[in-house]
Order: structure tokens, then C-alpha cells, then sequence
């Protein structure tokens, strides 16, 4: 029996993944590099110390982080503010859930002024029973520490749990938890050694459907 619902943000809860990949590409060409579409995969669901760790041992001595590092945030930001929509299903979802009295966690790579950004213009964020931030682990995904702090934060045991993932990384991560897994896939398709493993949906509300068979 189902009882709490952990959600990653970025790419499942918000449309942001498509967001960060333009500012990462234009920081590099920026400085004449190029971040293909194919290279930048593997930033996705990883927390950005390591994707500069990655970036900054490609490119070399060619890069300046410093200033790399400026110009994408200066970037993300000025996008950002625009505002970033969420995805679709996600207010039938989160309704659901509340409506069967589950725990609800956010468990992010991102860091916490970033999720209370992208919650700033609704109600939704109060609602939530945790939310963990990368402040909050050291190893980031695909590492399942971040799961397992937020069952055992919440009181309850990973086979309890279900967690939810647009990335390949994050669904690494829970099913290292020991929780179930669903998959909305955003930027990359689920891996093929998930794919008995996991639920693979095609949007958020397609969730419903497992809590009314688990709870």
C-alpha cells in the first residue's frame, strides 16, 4: 500500500530541463565551444557541481568556468523569469494525491531558492510534507541517498513509496531506494533496462491510475 508520493522537479513538475539546456548551449558558445544535444544528456537530473566537473574536464584549459558559470545563470535566470509552465497533468495529480491523504515529498537536484521560485506564484509548495534540495545530501542522483532521507523524514518504508521521475538518473536513484518507480520521460527516453522495471507514462495525471490500484 502506497503512502507517500516523492516528486523529482525539474522536467517532471516544470517544463525547466529545455530551459537549462539553452543556457548551458549558450554559455559555451558564448566562448566558441559547443554543448551538443547528445553531450548535454548526461547533465540531465545531476547536480550541477558535477556537470562542471564534467564540463570543465572535456573542454580543458579551452574553458573559463568562471565566466561560464556567470553567463548561464545570467542566462537561466533572465529565461526564468519569464516564467516556466508546469506539466501537464500535474494539478489533477497533485489533487489526487491530497484528496487520498498521502504524504507528498519534492526531492531535487536543484537547489531551494530555485524551487521556491518556480513555486512562487501558487499554493502548491505549502502543501508538501518535505522537500529535499541538493543543501540537503552530498552525493546527488543517480545515487539514492535522496530517497532514502526523504522516507525516512516522512516515516515511512521505500516499498510505501512512490517516486517519480522524468530522467534516467533519477529513476536510478529510486529504484537503488528500494521504492517503486514511475517514469514521465522528458528530454531522454527511459533507458532499456528500466523499461521492467518501472512504469513509463506519457504525462502526470496517467499516475492517477496507480493510486487508485495501490492505495
Amino acid at each position: 500500500m502506497l503512502k507517500a508520493v516523492l516528486f523529482d522537479m525539474d522536467g517532471l513538475i516544470f517544463d525547466t530541463e529545455s530551459v537549462y539546456k539553452q543556457s548551458w548551449q549558450f554559455a559555451a558558445q558564448e566562448q566558441g565551444l559547443c554543448i551538443t544535444d547528445d553531450f548535454y544528456q548526461q547533465f540531465i537530473g545531476v547536480q550541477d557541481p558535477e556537470c562542471e566537473r564534467i564540463l570543465a574536464e572535456y573542454f580543458g584549459s579551452t574553458i573559463d568556468m568562471t565566466r561560464y558559470c556567470m553567463v548561464r545563470d545570467k542566462h537561466f535566470h533572465a529565461l526564468r523569469d519569464k516564467g516556466i509552465a508546469y506539466k501537464p497533468g500535474y494539478d489533477a495529480l497533485f489533487n489526487a494525491i491530497k484528496q487520498r491523504g498521502l504524504k507528498m515529498a519534492i526531492v531535487t537536484s536543484s537547489h531551494l531558492p530555485e524551487v521556491q521560485h518556480n513555486f512562487r506564484d501558487s499554493e502548491y509548495l505549502a502543501d508538501y510534507d518535505l522537500v529535499i534540495t541538493a543543501e540537503d545530501v552530498a552525493r546527488g542522483k543517480p545515487n539514492p541517498d535522496c530517497y532514502q532521507m526523504a522516507y525516512q523524514k516522512l516515516g515511512v518504508k521505500a516499498e510505501q513509496c512512490l517516486v517519480l521521475e522524468d530522467s534516467n538518473n533519477g529513476v536510478q536513484a529510486g529504484l537503488d531506494a528500494g521504492c517503486h518507480v514511475a517514469m514521465i520521460p522528458d528530454l531522454l527516453p527511459p533507458k532499456e533496462d528500466f523499461l521492467h522495471k518501472v512504469k513509463v507514462l506519457k504525462q502526470l495525471d496517467e499516475v492517477i491510475e496507480i493510486l487508485e490500484s495501490s492505495c
